[in-house]
């Protein structure tokens, strides 16, 4: 393996640190036996980082000892973090996404700065597994070539020099370099885990039947990747000029092509919310609704359409031909919680447990009466739902009804008070478009047609 194109760019130009994410899996061992020659040649500071998430006991444990001695008898600086995943989890966030967001915490904390970088070990194997589980989001071309060989993340600065080696050509790396004991998560053959699966079952299916389908999609990947950058290089270019402005005018986004489009919102919201926003589908969709009425003057100059990009009180306000941020702040409101339920089969919200059952569509159901106990076709739902407290204007198209009406009075024709009110939980997409209320009433949404493959069973259960 030679790094001579992936450092003969002038990557590491200014660079005094580099931070390398080290697991004592064969991509990371392999990564810091590479940079610890390259830190010879170009000069820079080299420590390994070890996260230890507290998720796998004593197995855990043993790798951060095997990771240390590693690096203790090459003479690497080392550092381990310890992550306690299971108690730093949000409500409706897997162990995936939360072992992510503690990772990137830290990042950011010992590797901010323009002459510092985070160096990780993808692969190109991780490539296609990748686009594989992006084609499922519904991604674009941004999205489907989301790892990068150099990559800006907020503040910092991630570099992947061994994106374009396959699995194998690493592990004969350093079969080369004597180094045949390198660790295996467990977990890795677990195929709970979207990657795992695609990993595990579904790439090798594939490949069985077509041969070249790694080196095919790779191939796809760098033009995609090519297209990706154009495109995002024009969007700053447009963004620049009013990145610091909190309000724009509809004409100015209606003129945007729609891969512009999507590309500039997520700059223009990340930079005002202090976030890494990642706009989906959905947000799109109700996004492109809006302007175009806001556009077509459909909206009075009393009224408004508000709509929630991620935080708890934070809004995108269409106005008077204009969108701009708006935060509202109840003090009484309950915090919105995240729900991929896919894989979090059971959550909490106030007084009610939420439960997801996924089954296939040949089982034979007994359907159960009432709002309860709802069945939604599994496809055709977002992987991520929100759950919610009722807001003042809320409105839902009811299943079996053509037009939306309001929350209001679905509560009433339950006669419920005000306090259950404030209690029902409300499930919607990122969006904010509405799909169930528990015991109340289910939407007008992914409903089970005759070429369902699968079927979600939600339960409600209220608790004392």
């Amino acid at each position: 393996m030679d790094l001579k194109g992936f450092f003969g760019r002038k990557t590491l130009d200014g660079v005094k640190n580099v931070f390398a994410g080290f697991s004592g899996g064969p991509d990371s061992t392999a990564l810091l036996i590479l940079l610890d020659e390259e830190s010879k040649r170009y000069g820079f500071h080299l420590k390994a980082v070890h996260f230890e998430h507290g998720l796998r006991g004593k197995e855990g444990v043993n790798d951060a000892g095997w990771c240390r001695k590693f690096c203790e008898f090459r003479n690497i600086d080392f550092m381990e973090i310890s992550l306690d995943v299971n108690n730093s989890r949000r409500p409706g966030e897997s162990i995936e996404s939360a072992a992510r967001r503690l990772r990137l915490r830290e990042w950011n904390d010992i590797a901010d700065g323009p002459s510092t970088f985070v160096a990780l070990g993808h692969n190109a194997n991780d490539k296609i597994e990748n686009v594989f589980l992006r084609l499922l989001r519904g991604s674009n071309a941004s999205g489907l070539t989301s790892l990068r060989e150099v990559q800006k993340l907020g503040k910092i600065t991630i570099i992947r020099p061994i994106l374009h080696f396959r699995r194998k050509e690493i592990e004969d790396y350093l079969r080369s370099k004597g180094v045949a004991d390198w660790r295996i998560d467990s977990t890795n053959s677990e195929d709970d885990y979207r990657r795992n699966f695609f990993r595990n079952k579904v790439i090798p299916l594939i490949s069985e039947r077509f041969p070249n389908t790694g080196s095919s999609v790779l191939k796809s990947v760098y033009a995609l990747e090519q297209d990706a950058e154009f495109i995002e290089a024009v969007t700053c270019g447009i963004f620049n000029p009013v990145k610091n402005r909190k309000s724009l005018e509809v004409e100015f986004l209606k003129a945007l092509h729609p891969a512009i489009l999507v590309r500039f919102l997520r700059l223009w919201i990340s930079e005002h919310t202090a976030s890494d926003f990642i706009p989906d589908s959905d947000f799109i969709t109700r996004f492109t609704e809006e302007m175009n009425k806001a556009f077509e003057k459909r909206m009075t100059d009393k009224s408004s359409s508000l709509i929630p990009i991620g935080g708890d009180h934070v809004f995108l306000k269409f106005k008077n031909n204009s969108v701009s941020f708006c935060e509202i702040r109840n003090q009484d409101e309950s915090a919105p919680i995240k729900w991929k339920w896919g894989t979090d089969k059971e959550i909490s919200w106030d007084k009610t447990v939420l439960k997801a059952n996924i089954i296939p569509a040949k089982t034979k159901l007994e359907y159960k009466r009432g709002e309860s106990v709802v069945y939604f076709d599994a496809d055709a739902l977002p992987d991520e739902l929100h759950v919610r407290q009722c807001k003042n204007g809320d409105k839902m198209i009811p299943f079996g009804k053509d037009s939306s009406v309001h929350l209001k009075k679905l509560f009433e024709s339950k006669k419920m008070d005000s306090e259950c009110k404030a209690h029902a939980p409300v499930v919607c997409t990122s969006s904010g478009e509405i799909i169930w209320i528990p015991s109340v009433r289910r939407a007008n949404f992914a409903n089970i047609g005759p070429e369902v493959k699968r079927i979600v069973v939600f339960t409600s259960v209220s608790v004392a």
